[in-house]
């Protein structure tokens, strides 16, 4: 899914891909990005925690986050945008002209 995603972006958009969250941690304070595209449910770190942690710090605290995940439940929406700082959520699977409206609107373009 990661690499769908990055293939839908990537004539629109500068694209970075990590495997896992951790690595995704590390990318967003190398890369910088205007947008993050975050799943919930990877390895070694968990994708509410990536999404506290970059809301946590000084520097990335603006970094917008868009939450793609499978996990449609309330509870998981709710979490992700109040508890977590997310930005966005939209449920996998989504509609491809969907997902890059949504990116579209929240990269600002």
């Amino acid at each position: 899914m990661r690499e769908l995603m990055a293939m839908l972006l990537r004539d629109r958009y500068e694209v970075t891909l990590a495997v896992n969250g951790k690595a995704g941690l590390e990318a967003v304070r190398t890369v910088r990005p205007d947008l993050l595209v975050l799943d919930l449910l990877m390895p070694i770190m968990h994708g509410f925690e990536v999404c506290q942690r970059l809301r946590a710090d000084p520097e990335l605290k603006n970094t917008k986050i868009l939450i793609s995940s499978s996990k449609s439940y309330k509870h998981d929406v709710r979490t992700a945008v109040e508890e977590t700082g997310a930005d966005g959520y939209i449920v996998k699977p989504f509609e491809v002209a969907d997902f890059i409206r949504r990116v579209d609107e929240m990269a600002g373009a």
